[in-house]
């Protein structure tokens, strides 16, 4: 009888893997719209299964339970939106051409449909649920900040920038990107902002932004 070669080997061992790992992107895909589309208190774990297929008990297996999906629903966003801004790629720009990059980026997540219907349907479970809350602010804003502070601090090192509190400093970048179009986003509106506007817009905030922290 031959023998398997060793890619037929690896084939065999890792398919079952593989084929999880896809069950459980269709899970978070139809989580998601069913969240979005009814908002986490209504939204139907029977509903979802039927969307993505399977059964109830492989997503009580993969998620233990609707908060848990949840929590993997915002992961896999954050994990898409974040991953766009690679802070290792802009360490041999100056500040104000890496915050350009960063503030570009960051601005159009901003008003991206996709973001804007789940801050809604944050805001419409958050006080009912402050656990989601919690989960979102950890997973997806916090985590922002928390990578634009590191950049920052690198730049405080190189004394480009003279910055007490790094986490303070980039609360205010990314507030001043947000501005009127994120509160038009969350309430539905779709902004179709021609790319001159959003960068104007968001060289604006680089300019004031170093305005306050830009070594003399």
């Amino acid at each position: 009888m031959p023998q398997k070669t060793p890619l037929a080997n690896n084939t065999t061992e890792y398919a079952p893997r593989e084929r999880g790992l896809i069950r459980r992107d269709k899970i978070i895909q139809a989580a998601t719209r069913v969240f979005v589309q009814s908002g986490f208190e209504s939204a139907s774990l029977q509903d979802i299964v039927a969307l993505a297929g399977g059964s109830l008990a492989t997503l009580y297996r993969l998620f233990g339970n609707k908060e848990g999906l949840f929590y993997a629903v915002i992961e896999r966003k954050s994990d898409q939106l974040l991953g766009e801004i690679d802070y290792g790629d802009l360490q041999h720009k100056t500040p104000k051409d890496a915050l350009q990059v960063i503030g570009m980026r960051f601005f159009s997540m901003v008003i991206s449909p996709e973001v804007g219907a789940i801050h809604r349907l944050l805001i419409g479970e958050a006080v009912r649920t402050p656990k989601l809350r919690e989960i979102f602010l950890t997973l997806a804003t916090e985590r922002a900040i928390r990578n634009l502070a590191d950049y920052l601090q690198t730049q405080v090192d190189k004394q480009t920038l003279d910055i007490q509190d790094c986490f303070i400093a980039a609360s205010h970048f990314m507030g001043a990107l947000k501005g009127n179009y994120h509160i038009r986003c969350m309430l539905g509106e779709v902004v179709n902002l021609p790319l001159e506007e959003q960068e104007k817009f968001v060289t604006a905030a680089v300019d004031m932004f170093l305005g306050g922290y830009a070594r003399r």
